[in-house]
């Protein structure tokens, strides 16, 4: 699959602006605020549905905005759009098929592998959300229900919320806790799963880079907040994890109350990687430098991609935000050459990179 051209119309900074992309690399290259990371998002918003962030994707001056998008799938052309028109603080959707009304996402995801972002934001990995961002963007491609079960979990957050906050409480908050407990698990454990899918190719990975490492350990702290060594642990019963959820959440209740907000989900989860050398094991936000932390997460990323095409027998359309901005030219040279080898990949950044032929000026 890949992207030919992608045309945006009042869409947040573009009035109306057309790219080309090509097969291989593509390079989106501008100073900040000039729309590289709009193209980026743009392209990932009309396959997911999903807004990276919580400004309006409608121009500030303007009622309405348009996505569109050719690509090329299996020697067939296809056009993609999506209109958006404001409403109030919000905005209605329509999504188009080859000029046809589709009414859901969901006819987009049976039919096309959603592109893989990895965000600016991301390349620290300090963040647990981040770091969650990144496995859960990895799970909605190569499990679309995932998508449900996350906005459910989300619905029922904000019920118990809401209760939390009128002071009302009822019967139905230990519904809404079993519920939680429920989904939190589920989700917990799809995360565990997708991180474990990818520990020895990771560790091969790695090792190529730095050479003194022999393992990587992960440890992985679910929202009841007691780590997991996923090294170590071989089966994981969604069972035994909603037992956790729901005792901590037992526990957590008059927390709960006074701060009038939910503590106790998968929305807290979080996980480290240990490296383990001959001499010692080190957690890597202790031990690595801001460079090595973004070729670690890089090689995190590119090993989560090749598992989804271990899946769909292709790879995804991979969208990097600023990906080498802490590192030197010569490791950006490195994870260049790695790159070359996907069908497509769209890159942003505010330096140019000589490697990359086919170039986007903003």
């Amino acid at each position: 699959m890949l992207i030919e051209k992608l045309i945006l119309e009042n869409y947040r900074i573009f009035t109306k602006r057309e790219f080309n992309f090509r097969k291989g690399l593509n390079l989106v290259l501008g100073n900040n605020s000039t729309g590289k990371t709009t193209i980026l998002e743009s392209i990932f918003f009309l396959f997911s549905g999903e807004l990276v962030n919580n400004f309006s994707p409608i121009n500030h001056n303007q009622d309405f905005a348009r996505i569109f998008l050719k690509l090329i799938f299996n020697d067939i052309f296809f056009e993609i759009s999506a209109i958006l028109k404001r409403k109030n603080s919000r905005f209605d959707k329509t999504l188009m098929l080859n000029e046809k009304k589709i009414e859901s996402y969901k006819i987009l995801k049976n039919k096309f592998l959603s592109p893989f972002l990895l965000n600016a934001f991301d390349i620290s990995f300090q963040d647990p959300e981040n770091k969650r961002n990144i496995i859960d963007r990895f799970l909605k491609i190569i499990n679309p229900e995932f998508s449900n079960i996350e906005y459910n979990l989300k619905r029922v957050i904000k019920q118990k919320t809401s209760i939390l906050k009128s002071g009302n409480y009822s019967d139905i908050i230990e519904s809404l806790n079993s519920k939680i407990a429920e989904l939190s698990s589920l989700i917990t454990l799809k995360r565990i799963e997708g991180i474990k899918s990818i520990g020895d190719d990771l560790n091969n990975a790695c090792r190529k880079f730095w050479h003194n490492i022999e393992n990587i350990k992960i440890i992985y702290t679910p929202g009841f907040n007691l780590p997991i060594n996923l090294t170590n642990e071989k089966n994981i019963q969604q069972n035994d994890l909603k037992e956790q959820y729901l005792k901590a959440i037992k526990i957590n209740t008059k927390k709960e109350v006074e701060n009038q907000k939910v503590l106790v989900s998968s929305n807290r989860d979080n996980f480290e990687f240990i490296l383990i050398t001959k001499q010692k094991e080190y957690f890597i936000k202790n031990i690595f430098s801001q460079s090595q932390i973004n070729i670690f997460i890089l090689l995190f990323f590119l090993n989560l991609v090749r598992q989804i095409k271990k899946v769909y027998n292709y790879y995804p359309i991979l969208l990097l935000d600023e990906p080498f901005v802490f590192l030197d030219s010569l490791n950006t040279e490195k994870i260049l050459k790695i790159l070359y080898t996907y069908p497509q990949v769209i890159i942003s950044s505010n330096k140019d990179l000589e490697l990359i032929n086919h170039k986007i000026f903003l």
